[in-house]
C-alpha cells in the first residue's frame, strides 16, 4: 500500500532512468501541447465566433476516441508499448507542423482546422492506449501509482502554464506561433523517447483471440467488476456534463467577460493551475484507503463550481470558479485513472484502460456538441450551469454505491476486490 502523505515515494519513482528520461521532455511537450490547443480554439472562435463550431471543432478532436478506444487498447495489448508511444508522438509532430505552415502562409480555413482536429482525435486513442502500458514499463509495480499521479501532475503542469503561455504569444506573436512551438517540443520528445528501453513489463501469457473476441471480454471485465463497472458509469457522466467547459472557454472570454485572447489564456490557465493543485494534492495522497469517497465527493464539487462559474457574471470570480472546477476534474478523473491500473488484470490492462479512455477523452465530446447546440438557444451560462446540476444528479446516485465500489478499487490483500 502507497503510504498517505510521504514525498519519499515521489522521489523514489523519479529514481527510474526511464521514468526519468520521460519527463525530461515531457514537461516542455505538454506545455506547448496546451499552447496549442488554447491557438485551435481561439482560431476556430475568430474564424466563425460560433458556440456551434467550438463544439464541433472539440467533437472532432475527442469524438473519435468513443469509437477507437476500445480497438486501440487490443493493438496497446499486442503491440510494444515503446514503439507504439513513439509513433503516436511522431504523429503530433508531423500534424503540429502542417498546422503551422498552413496557419502561417494563409491558408487555413474553418474547414481545414476541422481536418486537423480530426487527425488529432483519430490519433489521440492510439496515443492514450499506448501511453497506459508504457507507464508500467517505466517503473517496479510498487511505484505505478506515483508515477502516474506524477504523470498527473505534469500534466496538469502543462494545462496551466501551456494556455496562459497561448493566450500571452498570440497578440504580439499570432497563432502560428504556438504551432511551431509545439511542433518544435515534440520533434525533441520523439527523438528523447529512442533512449527509453521500457525494463519493467509485466510478464504474463498473451492468448490472442479474435479482435471482437477481445474487445467483448474487456467489456464484459469492467461489467462484472464490482468498483471498475460502476465507478465508469460515474465517470461517463461526468465527463460529459462537466469538461465541456474547457471548451466553451474562448466563447466565455469573448462574449460573457469581454476579455479577448488574453483573457482565455487566464482562463484555461486558472484551469489548469486548478488541476495542478489536484495532481500535486493528490500525489502526496496516494491511493490509499478512501480514495473511492474521495472520487465520488469531487463529482460534487465539479457540479456546484460548474455551476457557480457559469452563473457568476463576474471575471475575477469565474477564475475562482474554473480553478476549482479544474481541481476537482484532475482528482476525479486522475483517482479514477489510479484506481483502475492497481485494480485491473495485467492481461487485460490495454484493453480496459482504453475503455478508461474512451471514457475520459471522448465523452466529453458529446457534451461539447449539447452544451454548444444548447448554447445557441440558451446563451453559454445557462447551457453550461444545466451541465453542472446534472453532475450533481450523478453525485447523489453514486453516494448510494459507496461500500459497494471501494472494496473492489482500494489497495489490499492479492486478489481483493477483483472478478
Amino acid at each position: 500500500m502507497i503510504g498517505v502523505g510521504n514525498w519519499a515515494h515521489v522521489a523514489k519513482a523519479l529514481r527510474h532512468r526511464d521514468h526519468y528520461l520521460f519527463n525530461l521532455t515531457l514537461v516542455p511537450s505538454l506545455i506547448s501541447l496546451w499552447a496549442q490547443r488554447t491557438g485551435i480554439g481561439w482560431l476556430a472562435w475568430d474564424l466563425t465566433h460560433s458556440p456551434g463550431w467550438l463544439g464541433i471543432i472539440a467533437a472532432a478532436d475527442l469524438l473519435p476516441s468513443v469509437f477507437l478506444s476500445p480497438f486501440a487498447g487490443v493493438t496497446a495489448d499486442r503491440s510494444n508499448p515503446v514503439r507504439m508511444m513513439w509513433l503516436t508522438q511522431a504523429i503530433i509532430m508531423a500534424y503540429s507542423c502542417a498546422l503551422w505552415l498552413m496557419t502561417a502562409t494563409g491558408t487555413i480555413d474553418i474547414w481545414s482546422l476541422f481536418a486537423f482536429a480530426l487527425i488529432t482525435g483519430l490519433n489521440q486513442p492510439y496515443s492514450t492506449a499506448a501511453r497506459m502500458v508504457f507507464y508500467p514499463t517505466l517503473v517496479p509495480k510498487e511505484d505505478l501509482g506515483r508515477a502516474i499521479a506524477i504523470n498527473s501532475t505534469i500534466f496538469n503542469l502543462g494545462r496551466a502554464v501551456g494556455p496562459a503561455v497561448g493566450g500571452l504569444l498570440i497578440g504580439p506573436f499570432g497563432v502560428a506561433t504556438l504551432f511551431f512551438l509545439n511542433f518544435a517540443c515534440f520533434l525533441v520528445h520523439s527523438v528523447n523517447l529512442l533512449r527509453i528501453k521500457g525494463r519493467h513489463g509485466e510478464h504474463f501469457e498473451r492468448r490472442r483471440k479474435g479482435l471482437w473476441r477481445e474487445i467483448g471480454d474487456s467489456m464484459a471485465y469492467v461489467a462484472r467488476h464490482p468498483g471498475i463497472g460502476p465507478m465508469l458509469v460515474l465517470l461517463t457522466v461526468s465527463s460529459i456534463l462537466s469538461r465541456p467547459v474547457a471548451e466553451m472557454l474562448p466563447g466565455f472570454a469573448d462574449d460573457v467577460f469581454s476579455r479577448g485572447a488574453e483573457g482565455l489564456g487566464w482562463l484555461l490557465g486558472a484551469m489548469g493551475a486548478g488541476g495542478l493543485t489536484g495532481a500535486v494534492w493528490l500525489t502526496r495522497r496516494g491511493t490509499g484507503p478512501g480514495l473511492t469517497r474521495v472520487i465520488v465527493t469531487q463529482t460534487m464539487v465539479m457540479g456546484a463550481t460548474t455551476m457557480a462559474f457559469a452563473l457568476s457574471g463576474s471575471y475575477w470570480l469565474g477564475l475562482a470558479m474554473i480553478f476549482a472546477v479544474g481541481f476537482a476534474q484532475t482528482v476525479a478523473g486522475t483517482g479514477t485513472q489510479s484506481s483502475f491500473q492497481m485494480a485491473v488484470e495485467p492481461a487485460v490492462r490495454g484493453r480496459v484502460m482504453s475503455i478508461y479512455s474512451m471514457v475520459w477523452r471522448g465523452t466529453p465530446a458529446i457534451g461539447a456538441i449539447t452544451v454548444g447546440w444548447v448554447a445557441e438557444f440558451t446563451g453559454l451560462s445557462w447551457a453550461v450551469a444545466g451541465a453542472g446540476a446534472g453532475c450533481m444528479v450523478a453525485w447523489l446516485w453514486s453516494r448510494t454505491l459507496l461500500a459497494r465500489m471501494a472494496p473492489a478499487l482500494e489497495p489490499g490483500p492479492p486478489g481483493a476486490g477483483r472478478p
